[in-house]
């Protein structure tokens, strides 16, 4: 019988050979999800957050009962560091809302364009924290708690069970956050009113995330990094501000963590098309793009093709409204078009809460062959 340590090393090198570019001996899958393991057991999504180590046994139980995958995205809920990360009022179940009810992001754009220079004078770390304080004390708060669990002891958890434990460090991208905090349209505003304060702040935010990043990367020694990027997608920018706005911050965060000896799960939601070809530029055989089914896939693998692993890019909406033959199918597909080189399957972003059970099975089943 193979035990969970032979299963873990022979899916770590499954993942290694996918995303270095090399032939692994099948398609890897990667499991994204979080409240859709607490549905799954029926557990309230009240007790689900209560503990955030208790959580990730809950992923634990869920995941053995829906197939053979080779690594997990979300180790447990990271619901406790979105409203720091956006700027933004996280109404969670059992506090705002009912127990059972799914988390909300309510953005509030609090930031004024006086706040660029206070990050131009105090730095980004001072004026994150200060903003917070006064602005948003939940969001301070529910940070502190997500950083009181465990992480290491939860790592380890998934590695004992024979899972890769593939982003526990999620990471954010400095134009995002200014475009929450901001908000869309008065950010791109300040793009053509104040471009070169909007780019040094820009700086500023880069070098003190990269400095936290580094720190964390030691601690941890995670497999890969989740860098998660949307506002900053090319759709939404032209061209020319894209290459001066966007680029340059997102190449900085990559090289980084490539740098730490990390691999970089580029978690990219919205359309990027247009900005394919830019990410070959990129380290090569050290990223994961991963598609949450607005960019085209097929012409992602297309343009990155022997420089960077695509992962992707199950629709959302097939796993909740779907059948399971029409998950599989469309898995199939994915399969044999992508891989097995250079290709991860996996949801497009997350798991929706309330996804067919037999849907994911079938996900799982079609890239295991069965």
């Amino acid at each position: 019988m193979t035990t969970n340590q032979e299963l873990y090393s022979k899916r770590q090198n499954r993942l290694d050979m996918a995303i270095a570019l090399g032939m692994p001996d099948k398609v890897p899958i990667i499991l994204t999800g979080d409240s859709f393991f607490a549905r799954h057991l029926g557990i309230p999504l009240a007790d689900y957050l209560k503990d955030l180590y208790e959580s990730s046994q809950i992923h634990l139980r869920s995941i053995p009962q829906l197939g053979e995958i080779d690594g997990v995205q979300y180790l447990n809920p990271c619901v406790y560091s979105l409203g720091q990360g956006v700027y933004a009022n996280v109404k969670l179940p059992g506090r705002e809302l009912p127990p059972n009810a799914q988390w909300q992001i309510e953005e509030v754009n609090l930031m004024t364009a006086d706040d660029y220079d206070t990050i131009l004078n105090k730095g980004f770390i001072q004026f994150h924290q200060e903003f917070l304080a006064k602005n948003l004390p939940t969001a301070l708060s529910d940070m502190d708690f997500h950083m009181k669990t465990d992480f290491p002891r939860i790592i380890a958890d998934y590695k004992q069970a024979g899972y890769v434990p593939f982003t526990p460090i999620i990471c954010g991208v400095p134009f995002d956050m200014l475009s929450s905090n901001r908000g869309m349209s008065n950010l791109v505003k300040d793009l053509y009113r104040i471009p070169d304060k909007v780019v040094s702040v820009i700086d500023i935010m880069t070098t003190d995330l990269i400095e936290i990043l580094r720190a964390q990367i030691r601690y941890m020694k995670p497999y890969a990094v989740f860098i998660g990027a949307t506002r900053c997608a090319s759709e939404f920018l032209s061209p020319k501000l894209w290459e001066k706005f966007a680029l340059p911050h997102l190449k900085r965060i990559v090289e980084t963590v490539a740098g730490e000896g990390c691999k970089v799960l580029m978690h990219f939601d919205s359309n990027w098309d247009r900005s394919l070809e830019y990410f070959r530029e990129f380290p090569k055989g050290k990223c994961v793009f991963a598609s949450d089914h607005s960019t085209d896939i097929y012409k992602a693998r297309k343009v990155l093709d022997g420089h960077m692993c695509v992962m992707g890019d199950v629709p959302a909406a097939l796993l909740k409204l779907g059948t399971p033959d029409e998950v599989y199918q469309y898995c199939n597909k994915l399969i044999k078009d992508l891989g097995p080189s250079g290709f991860i399957l996996a949801v497009g972003c997350c798991l929706p809460l309330d996804a067919k059970v037999e849907n994911v099975k079938a996900m799982i089943a079609a890239a295991n062959g069965k």
